[in-house]
């Protein structure tokens, strides 16, 4: 007699048969989307790690699945993290647009926007930087004596 499964594992398969509507059924029911599985994945980061699981990852966020996640061990991270490492650029879209904190540090203190420069993702980096972007344009720098400052403020200025 063999051991039945929980709901909650189910719809983890679910996600890696690439099955929305079955997914969307068992929420229904009341399976859970923050399984995890020996390996500390949740139904989102496994969806985030294949760029064939996009309709999965969108499903599990409208269904409430937490984009903030967070894997612990050797392959730590956020499902930011794990979209980022494998330059998957729309999923990394999805996810910033649903609220996952690209701040997030994994165990070896590596932010997504990290992984992604040492993976040599330009596109994925891009992409991050400019959510994470504060300010863009020119600043003017004054510098020079004070009193100089006051009769000729264009010599004594730069663009940075």
């Amino acid at each position: 007699m063999g051991v039945q499964q929980s709901k909650d594992e189910l719809l983890y398969q679910q996600v890696s048969y690439g099955n929305s509507e079955g997914i969307k059924k068992l929420r229904s029911e009341g399976a859970g989307l923050e399984w995890m599985d020996n390996e500390g994945k949740t139904p989102l980061i496994l969806a985030s790690m294949n760029p064939q699981l996009y309709d999965v990852a969108k499903t599990l966020i409208e269904l409430g699945a937490n984009v903030n996640a967070y894997r612990p061990g050797r392959h730590a991270g956020s499902p930011l993290h794990h979209a980022a490492k494998r330059g998957l650029e729309p999923m990394v879209k999805l996810l910033l647009a649903h609220g996952a904190n690209a701040l997030v540090m994994n165990d070896d203190c590596q932010t997504a926007l990290d992984v992604a420069r040492f993976k040599g993702f330009s596109n994925v980096v891009r992409l991050l930087e400019n959510h994470l972007c504060l300010f863009s344009g020119w600043l003017q720098e004054l510098y020079g004596p004070g009193f100089l400052e006051l009769l000729a403020p264009q010599l004594l200025s730069r663009k940075v």
